[in-house]
């Protein structure tokens, strides 16, 4: 069953809602990589013989952008290629308002971190950005099927040992979002990041510092979004 807001419907009043877990997103949503990755995307695409090759599939793992524009036998190469860049590049990687602030109010176990980042990625820019990587994290490495396939978010429920239908989806890229509307989660964007003016979701906010949560006497978490 779904979970529905359940405060007045003035806009200056505080929506509050509850979930028993959240599954957040990494770039765009708690860091903010946008810079690094499009500079590695464009030396990608110069050292790759694409002619203006412009980089706009955020959320999307980035094999399966390079075997969208990529003919096969290259394929190999060219995923390795763009890991080496942007793993090399971290300068202005920092992470976004609010993120710290929210993550530090939920208790471990109840949150992690679900990415289209390979492992290795993920670690590098989240040092960078000076958060630390949670428990039961889930990756490009660990799923079949990236980002907007509901695989990542209904692992990172399954990690948790939740209900995904009882679990928060932060995201900020059209492709994530649909990701975890296909899961069966309550979804919350934060914009920024995608050029969409009204993301697909069923919570909108500007910024993480929008957010805040508790927990209830029964273990549930309560979200509140001001």
């Amino acid at each position: 069953m779904r979970i529905h807001d359940t405060s007045p419907a003035e806009d200056n009043t505080p929506r509050r809602f509850s979930v028993d877990a959240v599954l957040f997103d990494l770039d765009g949503t708690l860091i903010d990589s946008t810079p690094a990755t499009e500079r590695a995307w464009r030396r990608w695409g110069e050292h790759m013989g694409l002619e203006n090759f412009s980089y706009g599939a955020h959320g999307v793992p980035a094999q399966a952008l390079v075997e969208q524009v990529i003919e096969a036998d290259r394929q190999a190469e060219a995923f390795e290629l763009i890991k080496a860049l942007e793993m090399a590049d971290t300068d202005g990687v920092v992470r976004k308002d609010g993120a710290v602030e929210l993550l530090e109010s939920l208790p471990d176990g109840a949150w992690t971190i679900v990415t289209s980042c390979t492992h290795g990625l993920a670690q590098t820019r989240m040092s960078a950005a000076g958060i630390a990587e949670p428990a039961r994290m889930v990756t490009a490495d660990h799923v079949s099927h990236g980002k907007p396939h509901p695989e990542p978010f209904l692992l990172g429920a399954s990690r948790l040992g939740v209900d995904i239908t009882r679990c928060l989806v932060v995201e900020d890229a059209p492709a994530g979002l649909a990701s975890g509307r296909a899961a069966g989660a309550v979804t919350l964007a934060v914009t920024g990041t995608s050029a969409a003016t009204e993301p697909d979701a069923d919570h909108i906010v500007a910024s993480l510092s929008a957010v805040s949560a508790e927990v209830l006497p029964d273990g549930r978490i309560q979200i509140t979004l001001s």
